[in-house]
């Protein structure tokens, strides 16, 4: 019987794991990404409410501002999606400069998910990028907009 909770707890944990990819990370390493709320794999993004993207990271360069870029990728093409706000420094605890001494930051940002959008599946390319582009950690997982 024991066994046989341990195996259900250990399959729940499988289920509700979200899955993703470092896709480049130049100078940061990526440890972690919860999309909330998030219930099975790929994550549902619901149409007409917010969701929620965390990541940890740390990062081995001074950064003192910079931006987020996101990406939706359908058949391995990238489709830009903009942000209403993409600063940063805005959304990442504790704030800019990033600094490696600093130890782990964490970058949490909210967006709608439009009713406009289509129903699909998509891998979503998530990007902190420095001034110049660069990318300090960069992140891909799957979602399914319902």
């Amino acid at each position: 019987m024991i066994v046989l909770w341990l195996a259900s707890l250990v399959l729940v944990r499988i289920v509700h794991s979200e899955p993703f990819r470092d896709c480049g990370s130049k100078f940061g390493k990526l440890y972690s990404l919860t999309v909330t709320p998030c219930d099975r794999t790929p994550c549902a993004l619901y149409k007409g409410q917010n969701a929620t993207i965390t990541i940890e990271f740390t990062t081995q360069e001074t950064v003192k501002d910079g931006h987020i870029s996101v990406h939706g990728v359908i058949a391995h093409v990238p489709i830009p999606f903009a942000l209403d706000n993409s600063n940063l420094c805005e959304f990442v605890s504790p704030t800019c400069p990033l600094i490696p001494s600093i130890g782990k930051y964490t970058h949490t940002y909210s967006l709608y998910v439009k009713a406009m959008y289509p129903s699909i599946s998509l891998t979503i390319r998530w990007e902190l990028q420095d001034s110049s582009n660069e990318d300090i950690v960069c992140v891909e997982f799957p979602v399914q907009l319902i």
